[in-house]
Order: C-alpha cells, then sequence, then structure tokens
C-alpha cells in the first residue's frame, strides 16, 4: 500500500511539474506574442507617421496635413506653408504630360512667387536620384518631394498624372486640375486666388 501512494505522490508531482512547466511555455509564448504584435504595431506607426494626415481633397473642403522628403532628406509639412496659397502637383518622371508641364510650372511660380505662392511639385515615386536628375537638367526651381509608393498622393486620391490641388491661404482647396497646366489655364485658375 505505502508503495502504490508513492507511486501516486510521484505521479501528481510530475503532472503538476508538466502543468507548470506548460504554463510557462503559454506564458512565455503569449508575451513573446504580445511583444511582436506591439513591434508590428510601432514599426506600421513609424512608416506611416511620415505621410501624416492627408485627406481626400474636396474643393472646399480644408487639407489634411502630410509629411514628405525633399531631395535633400530633409522633411517638409504641408503645414509649413500655413496661410500661403499652396499649388501641389503630382508628377512623375515616367509620365511625358507631367515632365511638359514643369517649364510651364517653372515659370508660373517664379513669376509669382513674391505673391507668396508655394509650389510642392509631389513625385509619385521615383527613385530620388531620378528625380533629382530631372529637376537639374531642366533648370526647375521650386520645392520637390517625394512620395515613395505614392502613399500621400493615394490617400489625396490622386492617381491621375498630372494633377494639380490648389489650396486657398485659408488651407481649403479651391481647385482641382487634372492634365497638364498651360499658361492660360494657370492665370485662370490660380492666379485670382494670388491677389
Amino acid at each position: 500500500m505505502k508503495r502504490i501512494a508513492g507511486n501516486s505522490a510521484n505521479a501528481r508531482r510530475a503532472k503538476e511539474s508538466r502543468h507548470r512547466r506548460n504554463t510557462l511555455i503559454l506564458g512565455f509564448l503569449l508575451i513573446g506574442g504580445g511583444i511582436m504584435i506591439l513591434a508590428a504595431m510601432v514599426i506600421y506607426s513609424i512608416t506611416n507617421s511620415s505621410a501624416g494626415n492627408p485627406t481626400r481633397v474636396k474643393i472646399g473642403a480644408p487639407m489634411g496635413d502630410f509629411t514628405l522628403t525633399d531631395l535633400t532628406g530633409k522633411s517638409v509639412h504641408l503645414s509649413d506653408y500655413a496661410g500661403k496659397p499652396v499649388l501641389i502637383n503630382a508628377w512623375a518622371t515616367w509620365c511625358p504630360p507631367c515632365k511638359a508641364e514643369m517649364p510651364t510650372l517653372n515659370q508660373y511660380y517664379q513669376a509669382h512667387r513674391n505673391q507668396g505662392l508655394v509650389l510642392l511639385a509631389v513625385n509619385a515615386g521615383d527613385p530620388q536620384n531620378t528625380t533629382a536628375d530631372f529637376i537639374s537638367q531642366n533648370g526647375l526651381s521650386f520645392p520637390v518631394l517625394l512620395d515613395s509608393g505614392a502613399r500621400v498622393l493615394d490617400a489625396m486620391g490622386i492617381n491621375d498624372f498630372p494633377t494639380s490641388v490648389f489650396i486657398g491661404r485659408n488651407g481649403v482647396v479651391m481647385s482641382v486640375h487634372l492634365g497638364s497646366y498651360t499658361p492660360q489655364t494657370l492665370e485662370a485658375d490660380i492666379t485670382p486666388f494670388l491677389q
């Protein structure tokens, strides 16, 4: 009888030991899983925080802020230009109408920047060196921002190129222009809001 009780006690200890080991393993798995989920959330937050809070473009509605980098790697926020008229031009080097429009935009920018006009040319996913080479070769003087993967433009609802969005001094979208600007359409669409 004593032997049976000893075997029973050993079996109970072995069972308790397995239970503690399984509880520890489960605890480590839960903690490890929690850490992995937290790390994924942090990485997602970091990779998407550079985009800011761009909103879908709607005439008459405020434009949400966003952050992109310029050709030198400096972060530029749309909100840096609060109180100024801003023309955002969505373009890419693989887009012939975009490239053809650039000299017209540059001339207009040069003629009206003393009135506070800001022109932000947002490149839709081209590599930095390709974009910089194009800007340099064409002697363009306005700020160029890089939208890797076109995430900001996509959040704004822009997927046709070129597309230009004009934001008034009050931060409200005044016009959206699909296709290339001409000197005449720039004068008609933008100049009245610069006065």
